[in-house]
């Protein structure tokens, strides 16, 4: 596993997970009838805060889809590490 990249990076990556799970049970509850938006279930209470979880998933996909260009992550990418072949 990748260890390289920047703590942004890492974040987005954590965050887009949630998002993607949250959305995942969101779909599953609207079949079954359930509301089962864990964000809005947790930070229900506090709309502004569960807006700003929202659009930090957001900026975090479009971040891992334009890829981080700082150093740390451009300048040495697994995808460029060669690979060992197994003959």
């Amino acid at each position: 596993m990748c260890k390289k990249g920047c703590i942004c990076k890492k974040i987005a990556k954590i965050l887009v997970i949630i998002g993607g799970l949250n959305w995942g049970l969101v779909g599953l509850g609207l079949l079954l009838n359930k509301d089962w938006n864990l964000v809005h279930a947790i930070l229900g209470s506090m709309p502004s805060l569960e807006a700003i979880i929202y659009i930090l998933v957001g900026i975090s996909a479009v971040m891992l889809i334009i890829r981080c260009k700082c150093k740390k992550c451009s300048g040495g990418s697994c995808a460029t590490a060669p690979v060992e072949s197994k003959m």
